[in-house]
């Protein structure tokens, strides 16, 4: 399964695409052109926060890194993020606003205090921080789209639209959700969920929270649908809803498009091409999110790619040691877990779903903190599951929660998870190319 059924749905993405900064100057003016001469150890192909994070690592790590992407790749993404998972990474400084507390909304005038600050990423300054990274690494980069990967005689190689072969001992994909038809798949996980948003930045009268006066960022999201919720859909929403609270729009500044496949099988760990970010599927299926977490695993996966490749392995052993690191048996099972939240959130209506979230947020601080930030443990989850059924409204425990653990394919994807043994290590089902394919023959930088 190659996930055909989402190319026509990413086509209204061009116009993010094309976005260009002129504060952004070209990775080409800003990283040095390998030697042609000397084959580096790892190729990363996408040129977005996953790929410099992880080049830059891999760099630290004393390996000859060369990023390849599109000469013009730039940051064009919004994004939100909790303050104090960028803190804890040293990134405080590219955040360019901070408000102190969320505040959510499941009922009418029944507000719910979150008590976590959260952020809006100064992209610009993100991306300087990164490739400033890279700078100090000695990583380089080759401009190109990538059309092919291949494996031969233990040589990893990439093929550019322009017919340029690129070689080295590892390639890594870095380029979202495009990579996946490059890589292989477990066969029996529920398939790809959708999440969209459009949103738009603005002048308006009336507005307390504005980044600068009277400027301020508004969307309108599905957090996770199947088939994915139109982007008219949602501009239609968010201008009825920006007409029901009064505001003013004097002025569209930036409008955003966002398509984030969400679920779907993991990769399988037995491949000789490796992948990284939303390409390796580490954005959370419940929620969306994968910058904080694809920067903060960047240097653990650079760690085990730098001792895989210092090893006498073949390629595909190499590879495999890179995916365990990434995807380790206890990792699929928590993928499982927020799989299947994934798969209830789907088929919930809005007032299930309001009582979800009004359950969700009042449970102990770590539990609704970690699993929105991928870090309890499956143990961890299955007492934030007992939790979460304890304090949750009947209607929630009945015919939601038990009727979905046992009747839906999820509940059984769940549980098989947690029952593999440790011996039979990770999924080795093939399903090629099921995350969802790029709507072009070639890998944007994302």
């Amino acid at each position: 399964m190659r996930g055909r059924q989402h190319w026509q749905c990413l086509a209204p993405l061009a116009p993010q695409a094309r976005k260009r900064d002129d504060q952004q100057d070209p990775l080409s003016s800003l990283l040095p052109t390998p030697d042609a001469r000397v084959s580096p150890d790892v190729l990363v192909v996408g040129a977005g926060p996953a790929g410099l994070a992880l080049a830059a690592e891999l760099g630290a790590q004393g390996l000859r890194t060369t990023l390849v992407g599109d000469a013009a790749s730039i940051f064009t993404n919004n994004y939100g993020v909790w303050a104090d998972e960028f803190q804890a990474l040293g990134l405080e400084h590219t955040l360019e606003h901070v408000w102190g507390d969320a505040v959510c909304y499941f009922s009418e005038g029944r507000p719910t205090r979150v008590g976590r600050a959260y952020a809006r990423v100064d992209r610009q300054k993100l991306r300087q921080h990164l490739v400033e990274a890279c700078q100090a690494n000695g990583v380089t980069f080759q401009p190109g789209e990538v059309v092919d990967v291949g494996v031969k005689n233990g040589t990893a190689s990439v093929t550019c639209q322009d017919g340029s072969v690129l070689t080295a001992r590892l390639v890594t994909l870095a380029s979202g959700a495009a990579a996946g038809r490059f890589l292989k798949y477990e066969s029996s996980a529920p398939a790809v969920a959708v999440q969209t948003a459009y949103g738009i930045e603005v002048e308006v009268a009336g507005y307390d929270e504005a980044f600068d006066p009277g400027r301020v960022f508004l969307e309108e999201t599905c957090l996770v649908a199947k088939p994915a919720l139109p982007f008219q859909t949602l501009k239609r929403r968010l201008e009825r809803r920006c007409a029901a609270l009064g505001l003013e729009i004097k002025e569209v500044h930036e409008e955003e498009w966002s398509y984030i496949p969400v679920g779907g099988p993991l990769p399988l760990a037995d491949q000789p091409i490796t992948a990284f970010g939303a390409a390796a599927s580490l954005v959370h299926p419940a929620t969306g999110y994968s910058l904080a977490r694809s920067l903060r695993e960047a240097k653990g996966v650079a760690a085990a790619t730098a001792a895989a490749l210092g090893s006498a392995d073949s390629q595909r052993s190499v590879a495999s040691r890179v995916w365990d690191a990434l995807w380790s048996q206890e990792r699929r099972k928590q993928a499982a877990f927020h799989i299947f939240g994934m798969e209830l959130l789907c088929k919930m209506g809005v007032e299930p779903t309001a009582q979800f979230f009004t359950t969700f947020f009042s449970l102990p601080t770590r539990q609704w903190r970690g699993f929105l930030g991928s870090s309890l443990t499956s143990l961890q989850l299955l007492v934030f599951a007992g939790t979460t059924f304890v304090l949750a409204p009947l209607p929630i425990k009945v015919t939601r929660l038990v009727r979905h653990l046992v009747q839906d394919p999820a509940g059984k994807y769940l549980l098989r998870a947690y029952t593999r043994s440790s011996q039979e290590g990770s999924a080795t089902e093939e399903a090629p190319g099921a995350a969802t394919a790029a709507p072009r023959d070639s890998l944007p930088a994302a």
